[in-house]
């Protein structure tokens, strides 16, 4: 199996947004998957859930240091660490990617920089983070209402208004990480 863990120590940076996206593209394409929801916080659209016959596991975890993070990154086949484009938010998220690359080096990392807009702020933030992970992937999901009202619908962004540049994002995400992976669908 699989494992897709979505880590931030830091809450309120989109983990669980990434972890419900990641199982509405499945749905879509009827691949059975488990999903595990560690964040006792709630806010999943979808219910934890072990399918017979699943072949990926998506792990949404609590935006707090716990003791089993170590543990639980050895355990995935790749760590998608989603965060906000604000330096402030930076110290929470450099600890996680040391415990990532500490625990489990030769495990990809995927950044999902949750919430980027046009203003300077956003796009100094992307130069200095792009600058310091070249090598890595880093997808960016746009500041938008579509995340908040396809949410409201209990629905993935991309089939809420498939093209509104959320859900292209969105999309772009899911394929990289499917990519990343080597699944065919």
């Amino acid at each position: 199996m699989k494992n897709i863990l979505i880590i931030n120590r830091k809450g309120g940076v989109g983990k669980t947004l990434v972890a419900d996206e990641l199982a509405f593209a499945l749905d879509v394409k009827n691949v059975p998957y488990c999903f595990y929801d560690l964040d006792g916080q709630g806010g999943t659209l979808h219910e934890p859930v072990e399918m017979d016959n699943a072949d990926i596991s998506i792990i949404d975890t609590p935006g707090s240091l716990q003791g089993e993070m170590g543990e639980w990154v050895k355990d995935a086949d790749v760590v998608i660490v989603p965060m906000r484009p604000s330096v402030t938010d930076m110290p929470a998220t450099e600890t996680t990617i040391d415990l990532v690359k500490r625990n489990a080096p030769d495990t990809p990392i995927v950044y999902v920089v949750n919430g980027t807009n046009r203003f300077k702020a956003t796009k100094e933030f992307m130069e200095f983070f792009k600058e310091e992970h070249k090598d890595e992937p880093i997808y960016c999901l746009p500041q938008s209402e579509a995340f908040v009202q396809s949410r409201l619908a209990n629905q993935s962004v991309v089939a809420y208004n498939p093209r509104l540049p959320a859900a292209l994002a969105t999309s772009v995400l899911t394929h990289g990480v499917w990519k990343i992976l080597k699944l065919k669908f």
